[in-house]
């Protein structure tokens, strides 16, 4: 119960300092703001765990963050090799095509995918396709990034939501085969990781988009 009441506890901070971000500041400032946010949650969350004895928040955030920075590169890859997905100019540096935020931003829906879940990667695959979906669909009216010229349904591309629930499960395996391991070996399962959900997304797309077989989401 303790760390429930921590975990809530220190988001619910991070959702009011949100909420004030993006009430207080417009582009270019919000751009930096986010980015501050973005840092002081991956300052903060294992200074946390370290001193509450949250072992288990310290050992995911060393397996997601670099994950997270590395999830850069997918987004990079949809954006300027593909086209179908922008990131609304918001100020403050950017990695290529993605806005540097993004760097870190991936540790915070994963981290509850992956501490909820626990041993079960199918739970994993299943929090990932609701907390992602959930994600795609605010990240528009806050004008994070947006799917374009690809199929959507409630604004979220048919596309993405089969890779995000394997993403989920992915990332929820790797970490359990390489919580105990040294930093190279998470490093490369994280390597791994990225690859296969950049795969997936590739992939997912040629089907959805050109060979037609999408999910049965849209009515009629």
């Amino acid at each position: 119960m303790r760390a429930w009441r921590d975990a809530l506890l220190f988001h619910l901070f991070i959702a009011a300092a949100a909420v004030g971000v993006f009430f207080a500041l417009r582009p270019p400032e919000l751009g930096f703001g986010i980015l501050g946010l973005v840092v002081v949650y991956n300052l903060l969350l294992p200074l946390i765990a370290s001193r509450s004895g949250h072992r288990d928040w310290l050992e995911l955030w060393l397996f997601l963050l670099p994950l997270s920075v590395l999830q850069v590169l997918p987004d990079w890859v949809l954006t300027q090799q593909f086209g179908i997905l922008a990131f609304p100019d918001l100020g403050g540096p950017h990695i290529g095509a993605v806005p540097a935020y993004m760097a870190g931003m991936w540790v915070i829906p994963l981290f509850w995918i992956l501490w909820l879940a626990g041993r079960s990667t199918l739970t994993a695959a299943v929090l990932a396709l609701l907390v992602f979906a959930g994600a795609e669909w605010v990240a528009r009216p806050l004008q994070l990034w947006h799917s374009q010229h690809v199929t959507q349904f409630m604004g979220i591309a048919d596309y993405v939501l089969v890779p995000e629930m394997l993403l989920g499960w992915a990332a929820a395996f790797a970490f359990q085969y390489t919580r105990e391991s040294n930093p190279f070996a998470r490093l490369g399962a994280a390597v791994c990781v990225t690859t296969f959900y950049t795969g997936a997304l590739v992939l997912a797309y040629f089907l959805s988009e050109h060979v037609g077989l999408r999910l049965p989401l849209h009515p009629g």
